[in-house]
């Protein structure tokens, strides 16, 4: 309960794909409409995940640099880090983890109530996702996990 993943507007959690376990947890988010959930908003085809680790006394806001030396020796834009929010572009893989998907992708590392937060963002080979709009909404999606989570 001290991370609590919920998507942005449009945006929901499949619960079949909610795994708890002792070295963390995890959570897939598509649109609303394509998880069968009616009375929502339009939201652009994408792909999200929330892996979760297990809290720390000592987590530290992860660092854009780190992660993409992590990522190597994929290419990597870092994006400009902001609130606390590490922000990766990796320009390769993304199709592997999403049949259709564009290769590129967002990847992004977050601190909230001592868990140290993965989030991941990936769209359909050819759409907006890849680009700028991808990485509004893996902002998005930081701020509506960082507003559901109680302060501790």
């Amino acid at each position: 309960g001290a991370v609590v993943v919920t998507g942005p507007r449009g945006y929901c959690v499949d619960a079949a794909s909610v795994r708890r376990g002792a070295s963390g947890s995890f959570a897939l988010l598509a649109s609303c409409a394509s998880l069968g959930q009616t009375g929502g908003v339009y939201a652009d085809p994408a792909v999200m995940t929330v892996s979760v680790l297990p809290r720390a006394a000592s987590a530290q806001a992860p660092d854009a640099q780190a992660m993409a030396r992590a990522l190597a020796p994929a290419k990597v834009r870092v994006a400009p880090e902001k609130d606390g929010l590490a922000v990766v572009q990796v320009m390769q893989g993304g199709d592997a983890a999403l049949p259709g998907g564009d290769p590129v992708h967002w990847r992004a590392g977050l601190v909230i109530n001592g868990h140290l937060v993965g989030l991941a963002v990936y769209g359909p080979a050819g759409q907006g996702v890849s680009g700028s709009e991808g990485q509004a909404l893996l902002q998005a999606l930081a701020r509506a996990i960082r507003a559901a989570s109680p302060a501790s």
